[in-house]
């Protein structure tokens, strides 16, 4: 469910040059605005609709937030050469990147009140068909194959940071994975329970229209106890794990890592440009 509303926030995330962290990369990733289209059966109106709106969205928070990141990305750069082996860095942007995660959501609140404004009730009764058949499926496929895209997400995350990783620190990411797992259950459980309250309030279009604002500007308040228990320790487990993984680095890879942050900071710099320009 939340992988539904904020996909197409993650267009700005994982594709205008502002990877994401690899946690949420795991939590939403491999989403895109045609899936988003294809959960509600979108007749060509209400997709054109929401491609329009969508624009507008993103053209705005490329112009108000893109320099802002990009400045923040070469902040960390201008820290990775005189950092000591005991600094906290890779956990601390990994809270950057979250804060402007978060940032971003709101961005597309309009969009998304929008396409579900718009959502007739056999479009409501789509949707939850396919995402009770994702729950399902969720549920039925083994711990050991999330794991194992979890860990391929988290490498390819890494290797856009850093460039490849050696023996040792394939082995230390292949513990952390098993020793530290994932809260999969929880996950699911979550999105079942968001699934249910979004489809009680369908007949309401108040509701519907406060819990979709909700997702967007505070989508932490809609998790169940146990998932929200279970993700934050989660999280503190792999920045733990990510301050561990900078005693690793090579002087090459740090310099890797340097290059990389300056990809991205002149990339969300163009984009930022180029929706000033267009205006």
């Amino acid at each position: 469910m939340k992988n539904l509303l904020l996909a197409f926030m993650m267009l700005v995330i994982g594709g205008c040059g502002a990877t994401g962290s690899p946690v949420l990369d795991a939590m939403v990733g491999g989403m895109s605005v045609t899936k988003v289209e294809g959960y509600f059966n979108l007749d060509p109106e209400q997709e054109k609709a929401f491609e329009k709106s969508l624009d507008k969205d993103l053209q705005r928070l490329k112009k108000e937030r893109l320099e802002e990141v990009a400045k923040s990305l070469r902040k960390v750069d201008e820290r990775i050469p005189t950092e000591k082996s005991d600094s906290q860095i890779l956990g601390e942007t990994f809270d950057l990147l979250e804060q402007e995660y978060v940032r971003a959501s709101g961005y597309f609140k309009n969009s998304a009140l929008q396409l579900t404004k718009s959502l007739r009730k056999d479009q409501f009764e789509y949707f939850e068909k396919t995402v009770r058949k994702e729950i399902a499926e969720d549920r039925k496929e083994s711990v050991e194959n999330k794991n194992e895209a979890l860990r391929e997400r988290y490498s390819k995350q890494i290797k856009q940071w850093i460039g490849k990783m050696d023996v040792h620190q394939e082995n230390a990411l292949n513990q952390f994975i098993t020793n530290k797992p994932f809260p999969w259950k929880e996950r699911i459980d979550n999105r079942e329970n968001i699934l249910n309250t979004f489809i009680e309030k369908r007949d309401d279009s108040k509701k519907v229209q406060a819990m979709t604002e909700q997702f967007m500007i505070d989508y932490d308040q809609l998790r169940t106890p146990e998932y929200a228990k279970a993700i934050t320790q989660y999280e503190i487990q792999f920045k733990d794990f990510l301050n561990k993984f900078w005693t690793s680095l090579s002087t090459e890879q740090k310099r890797e890592m340097q290059i990389s942050l300056n990809k991205q900071a002149q990339e969300l710099d163009r984009l930022a440009a180029y929706s000033s320009l267009s205006k």
